[in-house]
């Protein structure tokens, strides 16, 4: 007697009662390496036209290709997984340290008991919610809700999972804020105050460049081109938890780029230069030769970390409007953009991905452009009111 769950089809199914609303269904897989078919076996609770649905979905999942096999994986065993697999070989060592933050503070602690197959939207949503609760910033959930989602696309190409539940989830939309930024008038008061760091030069070639922290940490003299004025961002140089002191590449092929130097910016690498060699003098043997143009006085880098702690000081003790080290880098930009530099020459000295970073960015340049660029206009077709 055929069983009325059985389905048409490739294959077949079938239900069996295991106890009081409890049901076994069973059905075939997908094909193996050699073309065979597996039977599966999947308990279900509720009533037995509940696990014929359930047997129905399933059925219709292989048919179409979107069927995944059981797994008994948790979102924490997985977002671990991701980390030491795809992330660790897909990503630079800074983004994997925020990335593992992400999934240690947040995503784990809230939802990483819950199987990764019976992880839904709502779930993820109560997640976003109960982080705002911790007055958690919107920017802060956002990159949150990136990395989840993008370790839940992995485990649907991993055939872990038939869907991304990250995708039917609204992340909260952070506002755009205006970041704080110095002025000529500013920079000039640090650049004063700066005068007695042994670090000036580093923090001087910062805003003449608009580099980031890692890229001027990890400059060496063999991609410095003082003859033709140009340098090129090859090389990085960060601080990792347990790791120290980590040397790297740019992570995007538009970090890796050549920038044009500044007569002041030339004049200032070589007496850097200068500087270096006279300690390498002083050092004698203890010196090491590490290439890297910022360095101590026995030659090794310098850490970045204490960079921007010295930075925060000066500015602190100057009494100068609140910025991070990495300001100095839209400090460079705002100038460039005020100086009408278009945006696109801006956004290959920034390495940004593309000019909309660029444009979104610095969006609060733009408005006094905009009323600039209208009355450009008029003056280029004045005839047009005669």
């Amino acid at each position: 007697m055929t069983n009325k769950s059985q389905r048409r089809g490739k294959g077949s199914g079938s239900v069996r009662a295991r106890g009081a609303n409890r049901w076994q269904i069973r059905y075939q897989g997908l094909p193996d390496e050699h073309g065979a078919r597996k039977m599966q076996a999947e308990t279900v609770n509720g009533s037995r036209s509940e696990a014929e649905r359930v047997l129905r979905e399933r059925a219709g999942q292989v048919e179409s290709g979107n069927f995944v096999r059981k797994s008994t994986e948790t979102v924490a065993e997985f977002m671990y997984r991701w980390l030491e697999t795809y992330a660790a070989t897909n990503t630079t060592p800074r983004t994997q340290q925020g990335y593992r933050g992400n999934v240690e503070r947040y995503i784990n602690p809230a939802i990483g008991q819950i199987n990764l197959q019976a992880l839904r939207p709502e779930h993820i949503q109560k997640m976003y919610a109960a982080l705002l609760e911790r007055n958690l910033s919107a920017r802060t959930i956002l990159h949150v809700h990136r990395v989840l989602s993008g370790a839940l696309e992995k485990a649907v190409q991993w055939d872990l999972l038939a869907r991304n539940p990250a995708k039917a989830t609204t992340p909260p939309r952070p506002e755009n804020e205006q970041m704080a930024m110095w002025g000529v008038d500013s920079i000039k008061g640090f650049s004063e105050a700066a005068q007695a760091s042994s670090h000036r030069s580093y923090f001087e070639l910062a805003i003449l460049t608009g580099m980031r922290r890692s890229e001027l940490s990890g400059l060496k003299w063999d991609a410095v081109d003082l003859g033709s004025g140009r340098l090129m961002v090859l090389n990085t140089l960060q601080r990792l938890n347990g790791r120290g002191l980590v040397d790297g590449r740019p992570k995007t092929p538009k970090s890796r780029r050549s920038i044009a130097l500044s007569p002041n910016a030339v004049a200032l690498l070589k007496r850097i230069k200068t500087s270096q060699i006279e300690s390498q003098l002083a050092a004698g043997p203890a010196w090491s030769d590490s290439d890297y143009v910022f360095t101590g006085a026995d030659g090794n880098p310098i850490d970045p970390d204490a960079l921007t702690h010295e930075f925060h000081d000066i500015v602190t003790r100057a009494g100068l409007p609140p910025l991070t080290l990495h300001g100095l880098r839209h400090a460079h930009a705002t100038l460039l953009l005020m100086k009408k530099i278009p945006a696109k020459v801006v956004s290959e000295r920034l390495g940004h991905s593309n000019i909309a970073v660029t444009m979104d960015t610095y969006s609060h340049v733009l408005p006094d452009m905009q009323e600039e660029a209208a009355q450009a206009i008029d003056d280029g077709l004045s005839f047009w009111a005669n």
